[in-house]
């Protein structure tokens, strides 16, 4: 077994299912040691449970009590080790601009958006410290949108800049910053929308119909390509959005 990762610590948010789950099993696996965040307890320890090297904190990354909780996690458990923080948590509202309402605007852009900045401000010490990794997960709609859904676009669409300023401006500190826009992924994410069971299945039947592959993708496809950027071998890269998404972006 390789251990790309060992001697490193990583923070993974939303990491108690799906995507989040997959790339904190995977980091775990390559050696490191991987501090999960999220909402629910009951999942989180379901993984720390079934995994060697991950511990979790019960955060929610849009209260900065919860946020002060994780860094102080890193300082106290980890010596104030921190080499790849991976901002995964997020939430997907599916509503037509004729429905919404400001707290769909609120709701998405405080997890989708103030939540990854807070979050990211309060480990950025550690992450200069080790020259580490700042991994942003994004969407294939935030520069492929489609209709319904422009809270989540919007928000994911300020990730990607983000992103991409601050790999400019934490290049000289030795700190890769890049982001991953996955398609459509089969996560619990899609059972988390005010649709119902029937509008649930034509919305995934519609997006699947735009995939060249004909399939929604699995969270370790994601997870791939988060060990990869991790990892020195993605060394001279930064600022990058990678598109893991079955060909829907082309």
């Amino acid at each position: 077994m390789s251990q790309l990762y060992e001697n490193k610590v990583a923070l993974v948010t939303g990491g108690g299912s799906g995507i989040g789950r997959a790339i904190a099993e995977s980091y775990a696996k390559e050696g490191a040691k991987v501090i999960i965040a999220g909402r629910r307890e009951s999942v989180l320890k379901e993984v720390v449970d079934a995994n060697e090297g991950i511990s979790y904190v019960v955060a929610d990354v849009t209260s900065s009590d919860d946020i002060a909780k994780i860094a102080a996690a890193i300082e106290n458990d980890y010596n104030g080790q921190l080499d790849i923080l991976v901002n995964n948590a997020g939430w997907a509202p599916v509503t037509p601009l004729k429905e919404l309402s400001m707290k769909d605007y609120d709701e998405a852009f405080s997890l989708d958006v103030r939540g990854l900045v807070e979050v990211t401000l309060a480990t950025l010490p550690f992450i200069l410290a080790s020259k580490g990794n700042i991994i942003n997960i994004s969407t294939v709609g935030a520069q492929h949108p489609g209709p319904n859904m422009s809270m989540y676009l919007g928000a994911k669409a300020a990730v990607e800049i983000f992103t991409r300023v601050w790999a400019m401006e934490l290049a000289q500190d030795g700190v890769r910053v890049n982001a991953i826009a996955p398609g459509a992924i089969a996560t619990d994410i899609w059972n988390q929308t005010d649709l119902s069971d029937e509008a649930a299945k034509a919305h995934a039947e519609a997006i699947t119909s735009l995939i060249p592959m004909g399939r929604f993708g699995q969270p370790e496809d994601i997870a791939n390509l988060a060990v990869f950027l991790g990892s020195d071998k993605a060394s001279f890269i930064t600022g990058a959005i990678y598109g893991v998404d079955g060909g829907q972006g082309a």
